[in-house]
């Protein structure tokens, strides 16, 4: 491990702060919201994806996690602005790394108005951001990374499916059993995955901080 380096844990801590991040569109909603806040319809601009309905539970749930802040503006009509907590905006160094990651790696967007060289929407596919920070410690079988990731083998054989054909992940069929590993622009993830653990570690580190007595 380079010297400085975040360890990359796969661990209780990592998987509880990341669990609101696994659900469609909420590091789209996340990253939109980094530069500042946004109302509802500026946020349906810069995230074309989802239905109306689909952001706004989006919006709910960060809001629920403590990464996003809900204020309604009076007025008439009264409007209503979104803006991410202390807690959200620790996640910035994770989307700058991550854009510069895509760029060096040549990545490019799927989807029209995919933003970070297509890596959000590489990314909101449940379990794909575990898969990786799995085998960021080191290859696994099939069956062994099912059971350490914790999802079933037809989501798995989809994550690695799309991990494989977007480059980040090498199945080595001739061993027994086969394995996958990282590739070189897998591995390079790391530089993504530090700041993200380095999050999870001081999240659950407040959580944890008994509350002050009065």
């Amino acid at each position: 491990m380079p010297e400085g380096a975040t360890e990359v844990r796969y661990d209780e801590v990592f998987v509880a702060a990341v669990g609101v991040l696994n659900t469609r569109w909420a590091l789209h909603v996340v990253h939109a919201l980094s530069p500042g806040p946004l109302g509802f319809n500026e946020l349906r601009r810069q995230i074309p994806g989802p239905g109306p309905s689909t952001l706004k539970q989006r919006l709910s749930e960060l809001a629920e996690a403590g990464l996003v802040h809900r204020e309604v503006l009076h007025g008439s009509p009264p409007r209503t602005r979104y803006s991410l907590t202390e807690r959200g905006a620790g996640l910035r160094p994770m989307f700058a790394e991550m854009t510069a990651w895509a760029t060096r790696n040549g990545l490019r967007p799927t989807e029209p108005g995919e933003v970070s060289g297509g890596v959000l929407g590489m990314f909101q596919e449940k379990w794909a951001m575990h898969v990786v920070c799995v085998l960021l410690t080191g290859p696994r079988g099939f069956n062994e990374l099912a059971r350490e990731v914790g999802i079933s083998q037809v989501t798995l054989s989809q994550r690695l499916g799309e991990l494989e054909r977007r480059g980040l992940v090498d199945h080595d069929r001739g061993g027994r059993p086969a394995t996958y590993a990282l590739s070189e622009a897998g591995m390079d993830f790391r530089v993504v995955a530090e700041p993200l653990v380095a999050w999870a570690q001081a999240l659950h580190a407040h959580q944890e901080r008994p509350a002050a007595r009065g």
